[in-house]
């Protein structure tokens, strides 16, 4: 026939008919054409809902068509590691972007440990490299914030720490009235009390600890009313109590130590001991501690008074 000829498909060889005339002659058979064209299918775009022409034989279809691709590689960008510098793939919508690559927050997070606050039992995130790890969680140390207070025996402000208010709380304890350095003083035990005389002539009763450090001194003194009483001043001079003489229901003589707000800090009583011994036995201080002083001569023949 006039104007035909035979070529071969590429794909299994079969000969097919070609006219000289087509412009676009196949170079596959119908066969073959219909057996590609099974190998495709339409699926929608996830953006969009565009269709999709997708192969069976692609490992990784598209999930989006060309122009939501387009869109959604725009909103990606390119920045660096913070911990090793390596590139990271941050999208623009991500309300807080990553600042480490995964393998370096691993490592991260690997120097991080749970512990309970020594308080309420709540979970803490501790750091391996902190020199002081925190001791309670957030809520603890609010509630139990730093507290200024004002000493009892010198009259200077001092804080209350967190841990101090906590540790007085668990045990019931009253918080402390005293600052850090007159804590200091009254540590040092037995204590002793030493009658001298001031350069004006006056008699002192001035109190030391066991290391010789001035903790306060006493004077008789009479009050606007005319009641004898005697009056303790810290080394810094202020006024931390006045001592009366007293005496109970049952008619017993007492000395009740009152601070300056009027409150009873102790009391005091003289007692004999089962041997003949004289001596004080004095209740008072927070947790309502007993002491006892007797009277110590010393090796000169010199007369003091001496707490435990």
């Amino acid at each position: 026939m006039a104007g035909w000829y035979t070529i071969s498909c590429s794909e299994c060889g079969a000969e097919m008919h070609i006219h000289e005339d087509w412009d676009n002659p196949p170079s596959i058979c119908k066969s073959c054409k219909e057996n590609r064209a099974a190998q495709w299918y339409d699926k929608s775009c996830e953006g969009c809902g565009a269709s999709i022409r997708i192969h069976r034989e692609w490992d990784h279809p598209p999930r989006f068509c060309k122009s939501c691709k387009a869109e959604h590689d725009a909103k990606w960008y390119e920045k660096s590691c913070e911990g090793c510098g390596i590139s990271m793939r941050i999208c623009r919508d991500w309300d807080k972007p990553p600042r480490f690559c995964k393998s370096c927050k691993e490592k991260s997070d690997a120097e991080w440990y749970e512990k309970s606050c020594e308080k309420c039992g709540t979970s803490i995130r501790v750091n391996k490299d902190w020199d002081k790890p925190p001791r309670y969680c957030t809520n603890c140390k609010q509630r139990y914030s730093p507290k200024d207070d004002t000493c009892s025996h010198c009259g200077k402000s001092f804080i209350i720490p967190t841990g101090t208010q906590i540790e007085c709380n668990n045990h019931g304890w009253d918080l402390p009235n005293k600052c850090k350095e007159c804590r200091e003083l009254f540590r040092h035990k037995p204590f002793k009390t030493v009658k001298e005389t001031t350069w004006t002539g006056k008699t002192v009763f001035r109190t030391y600890n066991s290391v010789g450090q001035l903790l306060s001194e006493s004077k008789d003194e009479t009050g606007f009313w005319g009641d004898k009483r005697r009056v303790h001043r810290s080394s810094s001079g202020k006024t931390v109590s006045i001592t009366r003489e007293k005496k109970d229901w049952l008619g017993n003589p007492y000395r009740a130590t009152e601070g300056p707000d009027g409150k009873v800090k102790s009391t005091s009583r003289e007692k004999t001991s089962w041997l003949g011994n004289k001596y004080t036995e004095s209740i008072g201080g927070t947790s309502a501690t007993k002491h006892i002083t007797r009277t110590i001569l010393s090796w000169f023949g010199k007369k003091r008074r001496e707490t435990e």
